[in-house]
């Protein structure tokens, strides 16, 4: 993609406020560690990884939460173990056999 001038956007950065990400040790232990919240430290490290991040914000404190993020950097080993957390898998699991079923409704699965 970069060779490209491509950047990737992610779409719900926050995982549409999945508790299992939000409640994460190691995103935890980040957050107290830079006085942020977990949706800042992932916010973050979309920005240090050049994702483009769209959160959705349902409230002016989230607004200005979301934007509160110049102030720290996470280091590279934090970044790894961000990473690290990646499971393969959004919010939709590319085995589930619905996603073929509603695909294929749409001539997109074939």
């Amino acid at each position: 993609m970069a060779e490209y001038g491509i950047r990737l956007e992610a779409w719900y950065p926050l995982g549409h406020g999945d508790k299992t990400l939000l409640e994460n040790k190691t995103l935890k232990d980040l957050a107290k560690k830079y006085n942020k919240n977990v949706g800042q430290i992932i916010l973050r490290w979309h920005l240090q990884e050049g994702i483009i991040a769209l959160p959705k914000a349902s409230s002016q404190a989230h607004i200005e939460g979301n934007i509160d993020l110049f102030d720290f950097m996470l280091t590279d080993a934090e970044m790894a173990a961000i990473r690290a957390l990646d499971t393969g898998k959004g919010t939709h699991d590319p085995e589930d056999m619905r996603n073929e079923e509603m695909l294929s409704r749409y001539n997109l699965f074939m």
